[in-house]
């Protein structure tokens, strides 16, 4: 599918004070992933409304920082992707998942309901993705479960990260925002079969 909404070209972006901000966030963004990358799709399609890109960047820099750990944080966005039917963001966050540590058979489960090979917690987690995707709010016995490990920060965290990747679901595929081609063996987007139509 064409983009409906076309990234700027490199070169474009880079000149703008977004591309200058970019550059200077891009070694600590994902541990590093994008370190040696040209600046992702995701950015300079969001650079057509500067103004939006400029409110939506320090957001998106702070949902990928370390409040959550690393794990937890992928996994939170891999099932958002999933159930948002998000390519974009499973195909780079299977790409970030795998580098911080989950592994291949973990990320093909995180697009399942079945949530009985997780711990407790992790299972709660994506329940409670879940729960955001389809009525907007977590339910008190996740909430509770949860609770044994966040603190206020951390459930304000988590819920921020879950939106923002919403989001951008939201972006990418009306836009149709292409995979970015240095993204070797992008991962292809399960289906999930209890998607709202």
């Amino acid at each position: 599918m064409r983009p409906r909404i076309h990234p700027q070209g490199v070169e474009e972006f880079a000149v703008t004070p977004a591309g200058h901000a970019y550059a200077r966030t891009a070694k600590e963004s994902l541990n590093g992933l994008l370190a040696d990358r040209p600046p992702p799709n995701v950015t300079r399609t969001i650079a057509n409304h500067p103004a939006l890109l400029a409110a939506m960047q320090p957001l998106m820099a702070h949902v990928a920082g370390e409040l959550l750990p690393a794990r937890e944080r992928e996994l939170v966005i891999l099932r958002t992707a999933w159930r948002s039917q998000a390519p974009y963001v499973w195909a780079h966050h299977h790409a970030a998942g795998l580098f911080v540590g989950l592994s291949e058979a973990e990320i093909a489960r995180v697009a399942s309901d079945d949530t009985s090979e997780w711990t407790l917690f992790e299972a709660a987690l994506l329940a409670a993705v879940d729960e955001l995707h389809t009525r907007s709010v977590i339910s008190d016995g996740t909430w509770k479960r949860l609770a044994e490990r966040y603190g206020e920060e951390q459930f304000l965290e988590l819920l921020a990260l879950a939106g923002t990747y919403k989001t951008l679901a939201f972006i990418l595929n009306s836009s149709a925002t292409p995979i970015d081609p240095w993204l070797e063996h992008p991962a292809a987007l399960p289906a999930d079969p209890g998607r709202l139509c």
